[in-house]
């Protein structure tokens, strides 16, 4: 395996930074992004975690941080401003464009932990038909549901996604950006335009600023998409509210995992990329890229 640093740059002009790994003989390449209010770091761990194992499995892997976390600066606090449709229009497209350069014979499939999960879903219902170069060959969603009333069957659980989407709301007022470090909640913070949009998502839906309704197009997705959420997740993504969300999805698989399937432990959100009880699904994810996306030899 070989390792390198790279730097993509979006259409606006915002680099985002991070690493390639490259197996010896890869079969398919997959672009893995991150959670909101962390960086890549979050996806592996020493001794082993999602990234590792997918390279294991001769997956080359583009590994970034997404625009104001991580490497990719400016960061909030540092008058870094960014909107959840910039996740989606540049973001997305320009991570998928520079794999497909990289490798344009192999496979191409999204691998998203719940943020760029989402992330990239509604980029393939916004423009899966379109430009093949931005567009991956499929999809695999970790704990990746979207806070929605339309997803969410539990009134008590919706009542407190609205209340904590409300006292974020109000912190980034007061501070101009969302404070996660200084909260010691989380390692990166969030830009006020991102924070709008997610809380307005609760309030009106899941629609670009535009009036575009991500939600409305998921239906128009014809790629291959796998979606797993942890037994254990109680809240940030619930299975029953996966489940929903990807039952909109034509031909999506479903999979709630844990003990029940197989796993060590039915663990919990963040607990999907990293802890090593897990490491029976990112087999079950590493099948999917190489089975159900075209995965074919090729060569780096």
């Amino acid at each position: 395996m070989r390792s390198e640093q790279v730097a993509i740059v979006c259409s606006d002009g915002w680099r985002l930074r991070g690493e390639v790994l490259v197996p010896t003989e890869p079969r398919a390449v997959v672009v893995a992004g991150h959670a909101m209010m962390v960086d890549r770091r979050t996806l592996e761990r020493p001794g082993g975690g999602l990234i590792s194992h997918l390279v294991v499995r001769d997956i080359a892997v583009v590994w970034p941080d997404l625009r104001g976390h991580g490497q990719s600066e400016p960061r909030a606090d540092q008058g870094g401003r960014w909107s959840y449709d910039d996740l989606v229009d540049r973001d997305a497209p320009a991570l998928y464009r520079f794999a497909r350069t990289r490798w344009p014979d192999l496979p191409l499939v999204s691998v998203g932990h719940s943020l760029f999960g989402h992330v990239a879903l509604a980029h393939l219902a916004r423009y899966g038909r379109g430009d093949r170069g931005a567009v991956p060959d499929g999809l695999v969603a970790l704990g990746a549901n979207l806070w929605g009333r339309r997803w969410e069957p539990n009134p008590v659980r919706w009542v407190a996604k609205r209340l904590l989407l409300a006292a974020m709301e109000e912190t980034t007022r007061l501070w101009g950006y969302f404070p996660a470090r200084q909260l010691r909640i989380a390692s990166c913070d969030e830009s006020i335009d991102y924070v709008d949009q997610l809380v307005g998502f609760a309030r009106t839906g899941w629609v670009a600023k535009d009036g575009f309704s991500y939600a409305d197009a998921l239906g128009q997705i014809a790629k291959p998409v796998l979606s797993l959420a942890a037994a254990g997740d109680r809240l940030l993504c619930h299975p029953a509210c996966a489940q929903r969300m990807a039952a909109e999805i034509p031909g999506a698989i479903y999979e709630t995992v844990g003990r029940a399937t197989g796993l060590a432990t039915d663990g919990g959100h963040m607990a999907m990329v990293i802890d090593p009880g897990f490491r029976p699904m990112w087999d079950r994810v590493a099948d999917f890229v190489l089975n159900h996306c075209g995965g074919s030899l090729g060569t780096s």
